[in-house]
């Protein structure tokens, strides 16, 4: 019974979200009352987004699952991304089972009386406790893996199927078991002045008048370097 009325519960509230903060949800997506929507978002077939915080615009594909985890705006996860929490100790201890370090009682009872090995990084976003932080323009391709603890910085790449456990510098392209860096998508200066300039935080009315700039790296940043700052706000 209570299993039908967590359902009845879900369904109406994932109709309550669509509708509020316009919201595209795909077939059999889970979502529970700690996410937060900025709105103009869409979650693929069989999500499950839990306890996060997903930015204007961005997007979450099929069957992935995201949970304790912020993500920026207009921001891409493709299909079967995965959210992991929590590690094991791989020296020094003898065993890896939790029963020898950790008072969480994963299978019901253990060993300890206090806690012997960190289990879970402390959370990436002090201010609001999430696990992960993803940032903003970010596209993460199928199949990758984020441990918690981890940072992915404001415009950065993650190959298809790479395991993240490590933070990843804005605007890197990384991919790999575990995932290193391949290249940055642009030379330094230019980094700079995106993260200075900061587009994802600028109105939609803004970016929808400018989209066309968008195509071209180098003239979008002549054009606004030489603009003033003051005409930057309404981008003539």
């Amino acid at each position: 019974m209570t299993y039908f009325l967590l359902r009845v519960f879900n369904f109406f509230y994932r109709h309550l979200i669509s509708a509020k903060y316009n919201v595209k949800l795909g077939r059999n997506v889970y979502i529970n009352r700690n996410t937060i929507f900025e709105g103009g978002n869409h979650l693929g077939n069989n999500c499950i987004i839990a306890n996060s915080y997903l930015g204007f615009a961005s997007y979450i594909s099929d069957n992935s699952q995201i949970r304790r985890c912020r993500i920026g705006r207009y921001s891409s996860l493709g299909p079967d991304i995965k959210c992991v929490f929590g590690k094991h100790p791989a020296d020094l201890f003898v065993s890896t089972h939790p029963v020898f370090f950790s008072t969480l009682k994963q299978v019901g009872f253990t060993y300890t009386q206090e806690q012997l090995f960190e289990e879970y990084e402390k959370p990436a976003d002090q201010e609001g406790g999430y696990q992960i932080v993803i940032g903003n323009d970010v596209w993460i391709g199928a199949g990758v893996t984020i441990m918690d603890g981890v940072t992915i910085g404001d415009g950065a790449i993650i190959a298809a199927n790479a395991l993240v456990n490590k933070d990843v510098a804005p605007y890197s392209i990384v991919g790999g078991l575990p995932a290193k860096k391949i290249k940055s998508r642009f030379d330094e200066e230019t980094i700079a002045f995106l993260l200075d300039f900061e587009w994802w935080n600028k109105e939609k009315d803004w970016i929808e008048k400018n989209a066309f700039r968008f195509k071209n790296i180098s003239s979008f940043k002549q054009y606004f370097v030489k603009t003033e700052p003051g005409e930057n706000s309404n981008g003539n």
